[in-house]
């Protein structure tokens, strides 16, 4: 996996994305049938939705349109094993990948509410419209109709949760128990909300009647999952962002920044900038992606936010700033439950690649931290290998460094999430309610005064 924030390694892959650019430049574009191709691309040719978005997928989709689109995708991927299980009643033999996804994604769409008429009509059209599904059209009509008679009401009854492939699941269960894992499982099983983030703290309780959500640790509003995010009141005044929970709290435990010099080492899409900038801070967001940087550029500008934006390899930066914040590319195993699809996208083969950049990141900050400055360490991965593992190996060959409990902890976040060494670790589990948040490992490491 690659960090939600770390760009995109190889754009060549993109010759392979043949029906999705057919459909986006086709008068016939319908969303539907564009979330069908999104889905052979996870799924046959194991593409991320993240990057399939950034290479233009959804871009001639209305952005009601990309909402349904995105949800409907990821609703699927969250309920694949359930979806074979149901088709599975119908099926004499599995049929190829493309015409299962067919009927995965109708099933799914039949099951969260969708109009079954419209549903079934639109999966046959797309069977249809393709020379290898054709012939296949007339048992998607059947299946599909099946299921919309017979199998709506059983679902919700069935009790099979997601589980994560034995490749993941191993290592989580030897870090964190089984019963951990389960609840993890249990909690990425579900569609998550949406997480908001205010410019001005203090208008909380406005903005939660205002948005028809709920005040959650003290700071964060949250939403039902499902919303149009720009089309809801205070987006295009900037007056809020949307941002995990867990993703806030490294700053938030950081308080006022009025005048200190901070440097966003990995930025965009930029949610930890907003919030550097609004605390006061001089913030530098430094990321090697052009087109990312825009959009943080568009998200500052929106929210009337100040940062200075710099497109570069992370290592060509060697100006002093007294903290350094060091959101590194991970293998982002703690928002499976945001991206569904990551798990069907990856193997674990590159986990030492990018434990390797972490730890060469990791150097690269100590050397352009002030004396007696800060290096805030984040990942959001579930893995301690990305996190304590790696704390652990950069302080035995840096003694200018230790780690430091925040203060505020017992305002913004239970001390139990803070380990005995005082960083802290953060499962989709950790918060006591069916929607948990992402999964998060957040170290401050403090770097010694210079002594004559």
């Amino acid at each position: 996996f690659f960090h939600a924030e770390a760009g995109i390694r190889d754009p060549l892959w993109s010759r392979g994305l043949g029906d999705v650019y057919k459909r986006q430049n086709s008068s016939r574009s319908k969303p539907r049938f564009v979330a069908i191709d999104i889905l052979n691309e996870i799924l046959g040719n194991k593409k991320s939705f993240h990057e399939l978005k950034a290479l233009g997928a959804l871009k001639n989709l209305k952005p009601n349109e990309k909402a349904f689109v995105q949800r409907l995708v990821m609703d699927t991927l969250r309920n694949l094993d359930r979806c074979d299980r149901f088709l599975g009643k119908y099926l004499k033999k599995d049929p190829k990948l493309k015409v299962k996804n067919i009927l995965r994604l109708g099933l799914t769409e039949l099951v969260t509410g969708g109009a079954s008429h419209a549903i079934v009509n639109e999966a046959v059209n797309y069977a249809a419209s393709n020379k290898p599904t054709r012939p296949m059209k007339g048992l998607v009509n059947a299946v599909l109709r099946k299921l919309s008679s017979y199998e709506i009401e059983v679902w919700n009854e069935d009790e099979n949760i997601f589980k994560l492939p034995s490749w993941l699941r191993v290592p989580l269960i030897n870090a964190y128990g089984k019963n951990t894992v389960i609840e993890i499982e249990k909690i990425q099983s579900l569609a998550p909300p949406i997480d908001i983030t205010l410019k001005d703290p203090s208008k909380i309780d406005y903005w939660a009647k205002k948005l028809d959500g709920r005040i959650v640790f003290h700071e964060s509003i949250r939403l039902e999952s499902g919303k149009q995010i720009s089309a809801l009141p205070g987006f295009k005044e900037g007056d809020w962002w949307v941002q995990d929970i867990a993703a806030s709290i490294p700053i938030r435990l950081l308080g006022n920044l009025s005048g200190k010099r901070v440097l966003d080492l990995c930025a965009a899409p930029g949610a930890k900038t907003l919030q550097l900038a609004s605390l006061g801070a001089n913030v530098t967001s430094v990321d090697i992606s052009a087109s990312r940087l825009e959009l943080l550029s568009e998200n500052l500008e929106r929210c009337g936010l100040q940062a200075d934006i710099i497109q570069c390899d992370a290592f060509n930066i060697i100006d002093k700033f007294d903290i350094v914040l060091l959101d590194a590319p991970c293998s982002a195993t703690g928002t499976i439950r945001r991206h569904p699809d990551l798990v069907y996208c990856k193997d674990g083969s590159d986990f030492s690649e990018l434990i390797e950049i972490q730890t060469k990141l990791l150097d690269h900050a100590s050397s352009i931290v002030e004396d007696d400055g800060l290096i805030i360490y984040v990942t959001c991965s579930l893995l301690p290998d990305e996190g304590e593992c790696q704390i652990e190996k950069f302080l035995d060959r840096n003694d200018l460094f230790e780690i430091k409990k925040p203060n505020r902890i017992d305002k913004i976040i239970p001390e139990p999430w803070v380990l005995s060494s005082g960083d802290i670790r953060i499962t989709p589990a950790s918060l006591d309610e069916k929607e948990g948040l992402d999964g998060f490992y957040i170290c401050y490491l403090q770097k010694k005064p210079n002594k004559p």
